[in-house]
């Protein structure tokens, strides 16, 4: 009897613990896009220092107030973005923190758009502690929006925008 009720209770605290949350240090678009597949609410993705030449970065999918899905830079303002690169969130509750875009532009309409298509806007997401640091079309002719705010309950604080 004893050891049945040992059994259910240890079952019923399985079921009731959350998950643990799951922490991806990538090197490269490749390691990223294979994360990026697995992340879950509470994740987080995290882009080693360096320089990321050409790289959109997509993100999407369905944290929660007290687990966001994150992409954060190892060190913050220690991982460079440049050349045609770009920042697109989708889904909910996702933060994303300490980049930083030089030497470049974007090959979309927007540096960082708050939306991944028209049928995925972001909601509650942030983005905080990045730098856009004179990220321009090389035409100057040529429309730049650095930053598209789109769904609703994102926050865009606190950056720094330059040039």
């Amino acid at each position: 009897m004893l050891a049945r009720l040992g059994l259910v209770a240890t079952a019923t605290c399985l079921v009731v613990a959350p998950a643990r949350a799951e922490r991806y240090l990538v090197h490269d678009q490749r390691e990223y896009e294979r994360a990026r597949a697995r992340v879950e609410a509470g994740d987080t993705i995290t882009l080693a220092e360096g320089t990321w030449r050409d790289f959109e970065i997509v993100i999407s999918g369905a944290g929660t107030a007290d687990r966001p899905i994150a992409v954060t830079a190892q060190t913050p303002g220690k991982v460079f973005l440049t050349g045609q690169s770009s920042l697109r969130i989708g889904g909910r509750h996702v933060v994303v923190s300490g980049l930083v875009f030089r030497d470049g532009h974007s090959p979309r309409g927007e540096v960082i758009a708050f939306k991944v298509g028209s049928d995925d806007l972001a909601h509650d997401a942030r983005v905080t502690e990045t730098v856009i640091d004179n990220f321009s079309k090389p035409d100057r002719y040529d429309d730049d929006y650095w930053v598209g705010l789109y769904g609703r309950g994102n926050r865009f604080d606190p950056n720094h925008l330059v040039g």
